[in-house]
């Protein structure tokens, strides 16, 4: 998928990113519980949606591994960072004995790679969600808070920048999945955002620290966003019924899992 395509109705896509945000915050004030749940069944969507589409799947697979990436935040929200390895566990061997039941063949050990890193990179990003809302909804809103920041600044800078390079661009060349400057403007409105979090958390970070949570959080955020964006192309490549997907969503929403374990891991080191 190109650019082009990718930008069709960037609106609607940062829309629909807000409104997941703003359904998980608005969750997280009825329980935890209830928070990992819808947690639980999105992610089960995209781990089906990915395998259909990226590894050309269908059957068995995508449901199965839909199934298996559930477990992650249900069990982070009952057994913590524990329960994200019990479920990481599960996913193996389930996918593995769904692999032996079929029939072993020449293919099954790059199949089985391609499930299994579908399912843990889903599965144990998106616990880390559930493990910050667990610690506290001000925490949730500071997250929220800083990755949309990254997201405005990424997008106000990549859309400016863009254009010239599109008429300066040679027919044919390539498409860069990275811009450095767009990357640099969602870093520094990260940071903006994650010291002005200081302002209602209850034990806020002290203003270095802060600086340093949102360089970690919107690099964590870039490298989601880069990895999204170059692996986006296979939503284009005519599946049916999916080669309308926007790509935007998917690619915002990967740099909110790379920072929601950012954030997570950044706050542990601060209250340790």
């Amino acid at each position: 998928m190109s650019m082009e395509s990718q930008e069709r109705t960037p609106v609607v896509t940062r829309a629909a990113l807000v409104g997941l945000a703003a359904g998980a915050v608005g969750l997280s004030l009825l329980g935890p519980r209830i928070l990992a749940g819808y947690t639980a069944v999105g992610l089960a969507v995209a781990v089906g949606l990915t395998l259909h589409v990226v590894g050309g799947r269908s059957g068995v697979l995508p449901a199965l591994g839909g199934v298996l990436v559930m477990a992650y935040p249900l069990a982070a929200v009952e057994r913590g960072e524990g329960g994200i390895l019990w479920a990481a566990t599960l996913t193996f061997f389930g996918i593995a004995g769904a692999y032996v039941m079929r029939g072993l063949g020449r293919d099954v050990v790059g199949s089985l790679a391609v499930v299994v890193a579908v399912v843990l990179h889903l599965g144990l990003l998106g616990s880390y969600l559930v493990l910050v809302a667990v610690s506290g909804n001000r925490l949730l809103g500071a997250l929220v808070l800083m990755v949309v920041a990254f997201e405005a600044g990424h997008v106000f800078v990549a859309a400016r920048s863009r254009a010239p390079a599109r008429r300066s661009a040679p027919a044919g060349s390539g498409t860069s999945f990275f811009d450095p400057r767009a990357a640099l403007a969602g870093v520094a409105a990260c940071v903006a955002a994650s010291v002005l979090a200081r302002l209602f958390l209850t034990s806020a970070p002290g203003g270095f620290s802060s600086v340093v949570l949102g360089i970690a959080v919107g690099a964590a955020a870039t490298l989601g966003h880069a990895a999204a964006a170059a692996t986006s192309e296979d939503f284009g490549s005519g599946v049916p019924g999916v080669e309308g997907l926007d790509a935007g969503v998917f690619i915002s929403l990967n740099a909110l899992l790379f920072a929601a374990g950012a954030f997570y891991y950044g706050f542990r080191l601060y209250l340790a």
